[in-house]
C-alpha cells in the first residue's frame, strides 16, 4: 500500500472497515526522504502483510478524500520543484496577465507562454546565459479571466523580462526571502490547485514547467526508522519525533512533524519537514 491510498483511508473513514486485526500485521516502517534544496521531507509509513493488504484492496475511499490527497501532492510536488531550481535574491516571481479580449481556454494560454519563453530564450542567448528555467500555473481569476503566476531564472534585466510580454500587463519581481522566499509564494502560487475541473479544464496538468529542471532526490528504506521508533513518534510526537529525526537527520531543523492515526487501520502517517 503507497502513502497516497493510506492518507485517504485516514482522511475520511470508509463506510465499511474491516475488524481490527489480533495479531499486528505490520511488517515494518518504509521511510521515503525527497530532498529538493534546503528542504527535506520524510515520510513513514507502515507495510503491512500480504494477508492484511488484500483485505485492505476492498476498502474504498471516496472520490473527495482521494482529490484532497491529489491536490495536496500536486501542491508538495511544485514547491519539491521550486525548492530545487530557484533561489531568493537571484531569480524572478512573474506574473502575466492579458489586456482585452483574454484567451478562454488552456490551450491558447499555453502556446502564448510557449511564445513567451522562446523570446526570453533568445535574449538570453545573446546575453550568453543558458536557456531559463521556469514553473507556473495559469489561474482563474474572479472574473473567469486567465492569467499566469511563473518562477523563473533571473539573469535579464526585470524590464526586459516584462517588455518580453506582449499581451497585456507583466509585473517582475526579485524573489525575495525577507517574505518568505519560495515557500510563500508556493502557497500564492498553488492556491488555484483547489478550482474546479471545469475551470482547469478537463484533463489538463495543475502546473508546467520546463523540461531542464533538476529533480527531487528521493529515498527510501525499510529500515532508517524501526517500527518500535514510529510507535514512539506516534505516542508523543513533540518529544520523541524531535528527538528522533534529530538523530536521524543531523544538522536539520524541523519545521512541522505530523501524525495521521485512524482507530480502525494499525499504524499511523508520520510526515515531517526539515530543512538545512
Amino acid at each position: 500500500m503507497g502513502t497516497k491510498l493510506l492518507e485517504a483511508l485516514l482522511e475520511e473513514r470508509p463506510e465499511e472497515v474491516p475488524e481490527r486485526p489480533v495479531k499486528n500485521p505490520i511488517l515494518c516502517y518504509k521511510t521515503r526522504t525527497i530532498r529538493s534544496g534546503s528542504l527535506t521531507e520524510v515520510e513513514c509509513y507502515p507495510v503491512y502483510t500480504w494477508e492484511y493488504r488484500r483485505t485492505l484492496n476492498k476498502v474504498h475511499p471516496t472520490t473527495e478524500a482521494m482529490q484532497e490527497i491529489n491536490d495536496r501532492n500536486a501542491r508538495k510536488r511544485f514547491e519539491r520543484l521550486a525548492e530545487c531550481n530557484f533561489k531568493a535574491g537571484v531569480d524572478l516571481f512573474l506574473t502575466l496577465t492579458y489586456e482585452g479580449q483574454a484567451p478562454e481556454d488552456m490551450g491558447t494560454c499555453n502556446r502564448e507562454l510557449r511564445n513567451y519563453l522562446a523570446r526570453v530564450n533568445r535574449a538570453r542567448k545573446k546575453a550568453g546565459l543558458d536557456k531559463a528555467k521556469c514553473i507556473g500555473v495559469i489561474e482563474v481569476g474572479e472574473r473567469g479571466r486567465l492569467h499566469h503566476h511563473l518562477l523563473i531564472s533571473g539573469g535579464l534585466d526585470r524590464d526586459l523580462m516584462e517588455q518580453l510580454w506582449r499581451h497585456g500587463v507583466a509585473n517582475c519581481n526579485r524573489i525575495q526571502q525577507s517574505k518568505g522566499g519560495i515557500a510563500a509564494l508556493k502557497v500564492y502560487i498553488t492556491k488555484c490547485f483547489d478550482t474546479k475541473k471545469a475551470k482547469r479544464g478537463k484533463g489538463r496538468h495543475r502546473y508546467f514547467y520546463t523540461r531542464n529542471l533538476k529533480q527531487p532526490t528521493i529515498t527510501e528504506s525499510k529500515t532508517r526508522i524501526s517500527r518500535r521508533q514510529a510507535e514512539r513518534i506516534r505516542e508523543d510526537a513533540d518529544l520523541q519525533g524531535e528527538v528522533i529525526f534529530r538523530k536521524k537527520y543531523p544538522g536539520l531543523q524541523m519545521d512541522e512533524l505530523m501524525v495521521k492515526q485512524t482507530d480502525w487501520l494499525p499504524g499511523c502517517y508520520i510526515y515531517a519537514r526539515m530543512r538545512s
